[in-house]
């Protein structure tokens, strides 16, 4: 299930405006993330960004500044930039996604794993975000409270 449509772009707060206004999208607080991550090959990086999730839903749109020489860099030409998807296992989709031909670009594959970026043909990322890792005020996108989904969350959330 998707939940999510990221943009990269250069000014948050200019962005949050225009994209707020244009879509009268409320938002969640912003967020300073600071966090080491890693490239497909296992290189290490620091990833120091600012991010936002809109509060309205049933998809959120996610804004967040873009960090050169890390895959948080829109593709040539647009500030899109990945779908969001839930999933149970980000290994196993790893594996479906090599066979779509969609590679994988970087974030541990384990099971404790948050998230994980994949890359295929059209030059975009999809987002494989494991639905057992809770992300603290985004629960009404998780699959058992959007809306038509029917399995059951495992995470058990205040």
């Amino acid at each position: 299930m998707i939940w999510h449509v990221a943009f990269c772009v250069d000014d948050l707060d200019e962005a949050m405006d225009q994209f707020g206004n244009a879509l009268q999208v409320n938002w969640n607080p912003v967020k300073h993330y600071v966090g080491e991550n890693m490239h497909a090959d296992g290189t290490r990086f620091t990833l120091d960004t600012r991010l936002v999730f809109s509060a309205d839903g049933p998809v959120a749109l996610e804004l967040f500044e873009k960090v050169p020489g890390t895959p948080n860099e829109p593709a040539d030409g647009t500030i899109f930039h990945h779908l969001g998807y839930w999933t149970d296992t980000i290994s196993a989709e790893q594996e479906r996604l090599r066979e779509c031909s969609w590679l994988h670009q970087g974030g541990p594959t384990d099971a404790e794993s948050r998230a994980a970026f994949f890359a295929g043909p059209l030059g975009i990322f999809f987002e494989a975000c494991n639905v057992d890792v809770n992300r603290n005020g985004l629960e009404k996108y998780y699959p058992d409270t959007a809306p038509g989904m029917k399995q059951p969350n495992r995470l058990l959330r205040p």
